[in-house]
């Protein structure tokens, strides 16, 4: 059954007043009006009661993927038609086994099914009768180029084809910056090291709570990683900017950007260690309260690419208030427009059909906001 609910019809008009090489992180093409509506749909789950644990969409945009991590299960959702087509069993052990600890899942263009894991990367053919397991030793790779104390780590995301997977690769010391990216073929077990000091930069936002000398616990920094058709978006929830990466010229492009309506950096604070679990806790708190830069989401039809920025706008007593800013960028990541808009920065996200689809939960049910942007 599809259901099909108003949500809102919110339109707002802004203009563009910036122009420049966008180069040097100015705005040089115009968007002078920006307007948009948003409905709600929701996914007929049928008698029993969906459980979202991890989504992940079809790189055809017409299939979502619920992997229920308890049950050890996969819900298929047909988002053409609003409902769950079936349900894929797994087994956690065993010679088709996704593993104990799985953490996310990722499917390809032809089916085949990418489980992530703690320790190692395990893929299922699209009948679901043939596993494959990449451990990422150095042993298996055909041109070893890591030195002594290097090593692949562990990353959530494979090529939208599954021939390729990218990971982080530095010292074996979680608590050193990575050195850079690392594509490995997983065919060929070839792979090429693309060294980028963003990973380091990013390293110095990192929390750590010590008692009596020991290191109890340290929070963590991940790049974002967004293949968007043959490119390869990395990037920092910390920067306003990004690397693109060309997958068929081998080329890196590094883009600085510049916003007239949020900060363009997370601030650096001098204090980023903390002896006691309070003082890590109120650490994290000031941390919330910094911008921050949300990955990029690309539309083919508008062939443009959409991020979202959440920075702080006031504080009301011991309480933060939120803005939201929406930024457009070519597929060039060329900038080429902003404006700060009146709903929250959405989660998990993607475009079907030009519209932006994104997760909330309706009453327990699984739902998404559509928005519709014309410009």
């Amino acid at each position: 059954m599809k259901k099909l609910i108003p949500f809102l019809s919110l339109i707002f008009l802004a203009s563009c007043g910036e122009k420049g090489n966008s180069e040097k992180s100015e705005f040089n093409t115009k968007i002078e009006n920006l307007s948009y509506t948003v409905d709600t749909l929701i996914i007929d789950s049928g008698e029993d009661l969906l459980f979202v644990n991890s989504l992940v969409v079809s790189p055809d945009r017409k299939t979502l993927f619920n992997f229920n991590s308890t049950k050890s299960e996969i819900d298929v959702i047909d988002l053409d038609q609003l409902f769950v087509r079936r349900r894929i069993p797994l087994e956690k052990e065993g010679p088709l086994g996704i593993g104990k600890y799985p953490r996310e899942i990722q499917v390809t263009d032809s089916g085949e099914l990418f489980i992530f894991g703690w320790s190692d990367l395990r893929k299922l053919n699209e009948p679901k009768d043939s596993l494959t397991i990449f451990q990422f030793a150095k042993t298996e790779f055909s041109n070893n180029g890591l030195t002594e104390n290097e090593e692949i780590k562990f990353s959530l995301l494979v090529s939208n084809d599954g021939s390729k997977y990218f990971a982080p690769y530095g010292v074996q010391d979680f608590q050193k910056a990575n050195t850079g990216l690392a594509i490995v073929d997983l065919g060929t077990m070839n792979f090429k090291k693309i060294p980028l000091d963003l990973f380091a930069r990013s390293n110095q936002y990192v929390r750590s709570f010590i008692e009596g000398g020991k290191l109890q616990s340290q929070s963590m920094e991940m790049l974002q990683l967004y293949q968007m058709k043959d490119k390869l978006i990395i990037s920092s929830h910390n920067f306003n900017e990004a690397f693109l990466y060309d997958l068929s010229t081998d080329s890196l492009t590094h883009k600085v950007f510049s916003s007239k309506l949020t900060s363009n950096a997370k601030k650096v604070r001098e204090k980023n260690v903390g002896n006691t679990f309070e003082e890590m806790l109120e650490m994290a708190d000031e941390a919330e309260k910094e911008v921050d830069f949300g990955s990029f989401i690309y539309d083919d039809k508008s062939d443009k690419v959409f991020r979202f920025i959440q920075d702080l706008h006031r504080m009301i007593g011991d309480s933060a208030a939120y803005k939201s800013v929406i930024t457009i960028f070519d597929s060039d990541l060329n900038q080429l427009y902003e404006k700060e808009i009146d709903f929250n920065r959405p989660g998990f996200s993607f475009f079907k059909d030009g519209k932006l689809w994104s997760y909330v939960n309706v009453d327990d049910e699984l739902g998404f906001a559509v928005f519709t942007f014309d410009f």
